[in-house]
């Protein structure tokens, strides 16, 4: 008998719908797919504002979720969807979300949470007969189930080595589950970790704090990795190395088949995701140094041209970004390596903070100096980068977010193509988790806000009169009879009249501002 698995994509579904990043497609779940699809399981994947009916449920014997600490309302919301049907099987939990494992088998009781990594996790589930048979779930690492009323969690799963990481393939296939994914930024998975392990010097929730030991510049990459005050590595607002570790690259070809196989399925815009870009095969092991040694061009120059020379690309149908990279590694010869690939891609540099105390003090590799440099570097060769703040951040003072208010305004100066601002959330698994976040009048935050707004408002005005190639993605919310246009490369989101096809091609020619984040346009050519 067949057995069929519902893959829940819940990532940054929140309270039930996403509002932003719509157009954002996680390669987690379809990493969940790849691992089934080896094992000759059946399985779809939907997204959990998609779910509308018992109907859709109904066709799947088991339920996997992933998911994310802030979308604990959508999954809960899922799971008691899913519950309400008699004879339903097992409800699998995983992602972000398992970072915090007590409180989530507390609150949503799953039948099984899986912890970390799923790969090596869910192929010994599969092999050892979960789906057929009663197995010893307490025998296998990397997981947590409630038994008997009781929360046991396993000891946990090692990653996985570099040299294995490839033996794992996210589905391609399962990539047309997603609607309109001709118009979506799929992300393909780059490297796993984090190569920051520079250490908060503020005081966390319990009440450690550094005792300035030195280790975390200490040219050891081993003596790196531990702190004598158990402070998680990394800025301490992320998570991202205390959970995954230092950096493990994907094999070149697996990326470019992977690549290969979505351009094949209609995928127009493809984002190389990973912590840090520039991290990919820089050659130490473990990589625990940020900033040394420097980024290997050979190895991403290789990646780029072929990923470039793929036949979409080629024709100017598709478009290649690169998200996250770290300024203190983007130097001339990085840009100049990046724009000879791939001239139009912007780089995404995490700035956090203007203030350099308060980069010091959180934990960040890059100072807003390494930030300033970076974009004039990017827009030296052509790019037109982003720049992400916070607001909020635990040491934050009148005095830092003047410092970053200065910054921006310097930044959009200097060429930035947009500013994008988040307010801090407490991580489990970070150094900053159990530390305040801000609410939704918090001062400083909207101080903060309305520059960002008025920066980006004011950039989006010079788009008035341009022509922008983008690919439809679907019908407007709000505006009737209107259609929603993602860019094919680096620009603004668009909505123009009348319907068309998820995934068409059309060149837009910009009217008028609406919103920071949004241009009205009327379609003057359609491919």
């Amino acid at each position: 008998m067949t057995t069929r698995i519902l893959i829940v994509d819940a990532l940054a579904a929140g309270r039930g719908r996403r509002t932003s990043s719509r157009d954002s497609i996680g390669c987690g779940p379809r990493t969940v797919a790849g691992i089934f699809e080896c094992n000759h399981i059946e399985c779809r994947i939907i997204r959990s504002e998609d779910i509308r009916s018992r109907k859709q449920l109904k066709q799947y014997d088991h339920l996997a979720v992933s998911a994310m600490t802030m979308d604990l309302p959508a999954v809960r919301r899922v799971i008691a969807a899913w519950r309400r049907m008699k004879n339903r099987g097992l409800v699998f939990l995983g992602g972000p979300i398992a970072s915090s494992p007590q409180r989530i088998l507390k609150t949503l009781r799953p039948d099984l949470l899986v912890i970390g990594e799923a790969e090596e996790t869910l192929t010994e589930l599969i092999r050892k007969g979960i789906f057929t048979d009663s197995i010893d779930l307490s025998e296998v690492n990397g997981v947590g189930f409630v038994s008997d009323g009781n929360i046991v969690i396993t000891a946990a799963r090692a990653p996985i080595p570099e040299e294995h990481l490839d033996d794992y393939r996210p589905s391609v296939a399962r990539i047309i589950d997603y609607p309109a994914y001709q118009a979506g930024k799929v992300y393909v998975e780059v490297l796993r970790g984090c190569s920051n392990f520079r250490r908060t010097r503020l005081r966390l929730a319990d009440g450690r704090e550094c005792i300035e030991c030195g280790d975390c510049d200490s040219d050891d990459p081993f003596v790196r990795l531990n702190c004598p005050m158990d402070i998680p590595p990394g800025c301490g607002f992320c998570s991202v190395p205390a959970t995954w570790g230092p950096p493990r690259s994907r094999t070149h070809d697996a990326i470019v088949q992977e690549i290969k196989g979505l351009l094949e399925l209609g995928v127009h815009r493809i984002v190389l995701e990973a912590p840090d870009f520039l991290d990919y095969r820089r050659g130490i092991h473990p990589l625990t140094d940020p900033c040394h040694p420097p980024a290997n061009l050979d190895a991403i120059s290789s990646l780029l041209q072929d990923i470039v020379a793929l036949p979409e690309f080629a024709a100017g149908t598709a478009h290649l970004a690169i998200e996250n990279i770290k300024a203190c590694l983007f130097t001339e010869e990085v840009a100049r390596v990046i724009a000879s690939a791939t001239p139009s891609t912007s780089p995404n540099i995490g700035l956090e903070t203007g203030s350099e105390t308060h980069a010091r003090l959180i934990g960040k590799s890059s100072l807003p100096s390494d930030v300033m440099r970076a974009v004039k570097i990017a827009r030296a060769h052509g790019m037109s980068p982003f720049v992400y703040l916070i607001y909020g951040l635990p040491g934050e003072t009148a005095e830092s977010v003047e410092e970053s208010i200065q910054l921006m305004y310097r930044l959009d100066e200097l060429g930035a193509e947009r500013i994008i601002l988040y307010g801090f959330r407490s991580l489990p698994n970070s150094a900053f988790a159990g530390l305040s976040e801000p609410g939704p009048h918090d001062p400083f935050g909207v101080r903060m806000k309305t520059a960002a707004r008025d920066i980006n408002r004011r950039r989006k005005t010079e788009y008035v009169g341009q022509i922008v190639r983008g690919v439809v993605a679907e019908p407007s919310w709000d505006r009737l009879g209107y259609s929603i246009v993602y860019p094919l490369g680096e620009g603004p989101i668009m909505t123009v009249h009348g319907g068309y096809s998820p995934g068409t091609v059309v060149d837009v020619k910009i009217t008028k501002v609406l919103s920071e984040g949004l241009l009205l346009g009327t379609v003057v050519k359609e491919s």
